[in-house]
């Protein structure tokens, strides 16, 4: 069944329309940790720390692997020197403890890096999903 959101896909899981999704951990922590949903698997190739002793799908179907990820773009034309700046302050941001702490606790990383190294990523998933 499709659905337009994590949060109305969780509200079927729990109130029995439909019995396993995919959501990304945020939508569903907070249901994990008052016991309304189980875990059954990450689709990520390493065990989350938020919970550390559900297995990866990858346990069971070798090479599984299955992420979201969020960039920050500008447009082509933006000079050099403002991404280098945009990036530089990112970085730094994300460098932050408290702001690590929140993104784990959502099951998320922080992936700092360079503009470049965030182009071989779109490529790298571009041509994954593409396949």
């Amino acid at each position: 069944m499709p659905y337009r959101g994590g949060a109305p896909a969780v509200t079927d899981l729990i109130g029995g329309q439909v019995e396993v999704v995919f959501v990304g951990p945020a939508v569903a922590i907070d249901h994990l940790k008052s016991g309304r949903l189980r875990a059954l698997a990450v689709t990520s190739a390493t065990r989350w720390q938020g919970l550390p002793d559900v297995p990866t799908v990858g346990d069971v179907l070798p090479g599984y692997e299955a992420t979201a990820w969020v960039g920050v773009g500008a447009p082509k034309s933006t000079p050099a020197q403002i991404i280098d700046r945009l990036n530089e302050a990112i970085n730094a941001g994300l460098a932050d403890a408290k702001l690590n702490a929140r993104l784990a606790g959502l099951g998320g990383t922080a992936m700092v890096g360079s503009p470049a190294d965030f182009g071989k990523l779109i490529a790298d998933e571009t041509e994954k999903w593409g396949k």
